[in-house]
C-alpha cells in the first residue's frame, strides 16, 4: 500500500499556495486557520497539521484527494 509522505504533502500545499500567489496569512484566512498553522503544515511538521495541508490542497488548489481516508506516513525525525 502506498502512503503519502507528510513532508511531500506539505510541499504540495506550499507549491499550490505559491502558484495561487497567496501569502500564508491569506491562505489561513481562506481556510479558517492561522499563519503559524499554515507554515507548520507546509513544512510537514507534524500530523496535527495534516488537515491544514489538506484544506490548502483541496480548497486553494481545487484538487480532490482520494478519501474518505488518507494514507499518510509521518517521517521520523532524528533532530
Amino acid at each position: 500500500m502506498d502512503y503519502l509522505d507528510i513532508r511531500e504533502l506539505g510541499a504540495l500545499a506550499r507549491t499550490i499556495r505559491i502558484q495561487a500567489k497567496l501569502s500564508q496569512s491569506e491562505v489561513a484566512t481562506r481556510i479558517g486557520s492561522s499563519q503559524p498553522n499554515v507554515s507548520a503544515a507546509e513544512r510537514g511538521y507534524d500530523t496535527r497539521y495534516l488537515t491544514v495541508a489538506l484544506h490548502i490542497i483541496e480548497q486553494i488548489g481545487n484538487y480532490t484527494l482520494d478519501g474518505p481516508y488518507y494514507r499518510v506516513k509521518e517521517c521520523l525525525r532524528h533532530d
